[in-house]
């Protein structure tokens, strides 16, 4: 008997103290609450779906021992919560409801073996030993999409068995599934396509509280022939239909038994629903598998997977034409940080079936300087599912501010990061996450450090994308990939690249990519990126990462990069039945640990840009030849070179660049932690300290337009903290 449904428990999370506190929400509803009828505008059509919605049979023991009184608390019967529990996985807007055919059977015993046997005093039309009250389909042969009401209201229609009486319905659980076995027959036969590959896909759920009996429910476990066992083998075995057996009240006979049934039937072992609670969890687990099963497999290699480069440049932190250090929320780093996790950020982009972060696997990488080699280009969170805390943590600046380094992230220089590794408690995420800053380094009172090297973070995230396609195509992936899997990476800049890298560096990376079928859309950021020279590079940029498909993005302020990103995701396409994730119910999968906990310093932390313009204006704006600053990069020591050397910024001299190197030499794992930013260093042009940021806050909103659909689909877990 299991208590918990194997490893996919892990993926639940599902407790029963978060039972009562938060339910189980957008799955299977909210408990306790009944299920009521209403118009589902939202069901999607089967065509628009990557799968074949699968057929689901709830099978119900309708025998009188299920009248006695389990729920003490509410004085509800084993009938009573079971048929609650039912309606909440099954009620219009339920991942199951949604994406499967659903059907019910009720079942007691029959007292005789003639046809059209009903059962003295049962007058809810059980005939010979079973009631098919919701088929999959209707009498012309069409299948009844998102049809968990009819479910619902079936349940509310029919009376507790034998009008709620101690004896006279027994438990032929083996008619029933020879019941089921026949309708599946016949469902077959009247849908021939169906079986063109890949077939649809059946799955019977048997809900019991006793001991199986033979066919006049008189004889416990007897005879041998009438063991159910035998038809759910037969299922599995010749046809690859699992019954799951959900064991209800936690009779130590009717569990062995059911054990056994589960086990012929593929499933293991009967699911433990020895009380309300674990009734609850036993039929979200059944749901979990489901979607492990029989959706996730056609579903997940069809999620578009994409890559945030970030420029991490340390202009991103300077205000006031890249002459001072900004302020908590006014800098160009806060606002892409609000605009990428932020409340109605990136991850919550309405998308048309739900939100971003629900039908895509999202990553993060930064670039910067090239030194310390191989360069600061690091991939800070990989592609993957419900990634909208793992952002917020890894760009938030109090993630990285530690003494002695650091006592104010917004202090000013000079700054010496401390990079985090957040698969340690806090937060303790379970997929591989590292902090990161721009370097804020130098003596004077901007940032600097961290140049636009953005021909390394090209390169990195090229490499990354081909060795995780590769890894997803191994057998057991856990989020497996295939040939039409979609990828594509949004480049967000806010200056130009001269002296950092060349246009062939750039442009080779960019153009790999898409002959490699992967476009890369371009966001130049802040007023900087409006000159000339800017424009000239983001149109390029935008050119070769799209095969001249599309133009490069204007974001001036942090209004326009929210709107930027949200027009990029209103393009795509997503199958309205692969949404598997609800990440507001399940902000990150596979764990069980509490959600990061804010940190408090000198700021929230949580990306929130109150008082800032908004505007992110983090280019130079002056015309000149990239380093982005105020001076002429002649060397006098103007704000912006500082070491009165002609640009070269470190002891290489920016080879990358000038020379044409084609950046080969540079590894670009980048996936080291450590400190960020020289203390002492003076700053050179080519040290990334080109920001402009305007303080009016003249342009700034409060996240992106639109709104969620609230498809219900499969999230059980915990809730993301919105504080």
């Amino acid at each position: 008997m299991k208590r918990l449904l194997g490893e996919n428990w892990k993926r639940v999370g599902l407790q029963v103290g978060l039972l009562a506190g938060i339910g189980l929400a957008f799955a299977i509803g909210t408990q306790g609450e009944e299920a009521t009828a209403g118009p589902n505008p939202d069901c999607p059509d089967e065509g628009m779906c990557t799968f074949k919605k699968p057929n689901v049979m709830f099978v119900m023991d309708y025998s009188t021992s299920m009248n006695a009184i389990w729920d003490m608390n509410n004085n509800a019967t084993r009938w009573e919560v079971t048929v609650a529990a039912v309606q909440q996985v099954v009620q219009p807007g339920s991942f199951l409801s949604q994406n499967t055919h659903l059907a019910l059977m009720r079942f007691g015993h029959d007292p005789a073996a003639s046809e059209g046997t009903m059962i003295a005093g049962d007058l809810s039309g059980i005939i010979d030993g079973q009631a098919l009250d919701i088929q999959w389909d209707d009498d012309n042969n069409e299948y009844l999409p998102c049809n968990g009401q009819a479910l619902v209201d079936s349940l509310n229609e029919v009376d507790a068995p034998m009008q709620g009486m101690e004896f006279g319905i027994g438990t032929w659980t083996k008619g029933a599934l020879d019941a089921v076995a026949v309708e599946i027959a016949q469902t077959k036969a009247d849908h021939p396509d169906d079986q063109d590959m890949p077939g649809r896909a059946y799955v019977n759920v048997l809900l019991t509280d006793g001991e199986w009996t033979g066919m006049d429910g008189t004889t416990p476990l007897e005879p041998a022939n009438q063991n159910p066992a035998i038809t759910a083998a037969d299922l599995y075995d010749n046809q690859d239909i699992q019954t799951f057996v959900v064991a209800v009240a936690g009779d130590p006979n009717a569990e062995a038994a059911a054990d056994e049934t589960a086990a012929a039937g593929g499933t293991t072992e009967a699911i433990d629903g020895a009380t309300p609670d674990l009734l609850a969890m036993a039929l979200a687990g059944v749901v979990q598998n489901i979607i492990d099963s029989v959706v996730a497999p056609e579903c997940v290699g069809g999620l578009p997977r994409v890559m945030i480069l970030l420029d991490a440049s340390s202009s991103m932190l300077n205000v006031n034409g890249g002459t001072q250090a900004g302020a908590m929320d006014e800098t160009g780093w806060d606002q892409a940080r609000d605009a990428l996790s932020g409340d109605m950020s990136l991850f919550d982009i309405d998308v048309g079936i739900g939100a971003a972060e629900d039908v895509t696997h999202l990553g993060l990488a930064v670039f910067g300087h090239n030194q310390p080699a191989p360069g600061e280009q690091t991939i800070l969170v990989d592609y993957g599912p419900c990634m909208k805390d793992n952002f917020g943590w890894a760009l938030d600046p109090n993630t990285s501010c530690e003494m002695p380094g650091c006592d104010d992230p917004w202090g000013g220089p000079p700054i010496s990061w401390t990079f985090q590794d957040g698969t340690i408690e806090p937060p303790g995420f379970d997929q591989a996450t590292t902090s990161h800053m721009p370097q804020c380094g130098g003596v004077a009172e901007f940032c600097s450090g961290s140049g636009t090297y953005t021909h390394l973070g090209l390169q990195l995230i090229k490499n990354n994308q081909a060795a995780y396609h590769a890894a997803a195509l191994m057998p057991m992936a856990q989020y497996p990939t295939n040939d039409q899997t979609i990828y594509f990476n949004i480049l967000i800049t806010d200056g130009q690249y001269n002296l950092y890298s060349t246009d062939a560096q750039v442009s080779t990376e960019l153009t790999e990519m898409y002959n490699n079928g992967i476009t890369t859309y371009v966001i130049g950021f802040g007023d900087g990126v409006n000159t000339p020279q800017a424009m000239t590079q983001l149109s390029n940029m935008a050119d070769w990462g799209s095969g001249g498909t599309e133009n490069y993005f204007d974001a001036d302020n942090q209004a326009d990069l929210e709107a930027a990103l949200a027009a990029i995701f209103g393009n795509l396409v997503f199958d309205p039945c692969c949404a598997l994730n609800d990440c507001s119910e399940n902000p990150e999968p596979d764990t069980m640990e509490p959600d990061p906990i804010p940190m408090t310093d000198t700021g929230d932390g949580d990306g929130d840009t109150d008082t800032g313009d908004g505007d992110g204006d983090t280019g130079d704006g002056d015309g000149d030849t990239g380093d982005g600053d105020t001076d002429t990069g002649d060397g006098d020591g103007d704000p912006g070179d500082g070491d009165g050397d002609p640009g070269d910024g470190d002891t290489d001299g920016g080879d990358d660049a000038a020379e044409g190197d084609d950046g080969a030499d540079d590894d670009t794992d980048g996936g080291e932690t450590g400190t960020g930013g020289d203390l002492g260093a003076e700053v050179g042009e080519d040290d990334g300290c080109n920001c402009s940021t305007a303080d009016s806050d003249t342009d700034k909103t409060g996240g992106l337009l639109g709104t969620f659909l609230a498809l219900g689909l499969a999230g059980f877990i915990r809730r993301r903290r919105r504080d």
